[in-house]
């Protein structure tokens, strides 16, 4: 019961640590966009009427931003995690390192 209730905590501490920092960077690349392109990003980037080269360009740059910011939040959180319970989040482990397995 209990690795069930660890698994749990994690999703929910993962999991919101993950879309905070996505929201957190999508707001960022926004605001980036409108100050350097002095426009509003494409609302639909697949939208023919959207030049490719600004739709290539917002879904790189989007997509890079909030891809390092959840990379950045989870590893954050799992460090928190280590240091609150004494060791890694359920599924972290490295399978050769994982003495609860088999």
């Amino acid at each position: 019961m209990a690795k069930a209730a660890s698994k749990l905590g994690w999703k929910v501490v993962g999991g919101a640590a993950t879309a905070l920092a996505g929201t957190a960077a999508s707001r960022g690349v926004t605001l980036a966009y409108r100050k350097v392109r002095k426009a509003d990003p494409p609302v639909n980037p697949a939208d023919p009427d959207t030049a490719l080269v600004e739709a290539i360009a917002w879904a790189a740059v989007s997509g890079l931003a909030i891809g390092l910011g959840r990379l950045a939040a989870e590893r954050a959180a799992a460090r928190t995690w280590a240091r609150a319970t004494g060791s890694p989040p359920p599924g972290m482990l490295r399978p050769e390192l994982d003495t609860e397995a088999s």
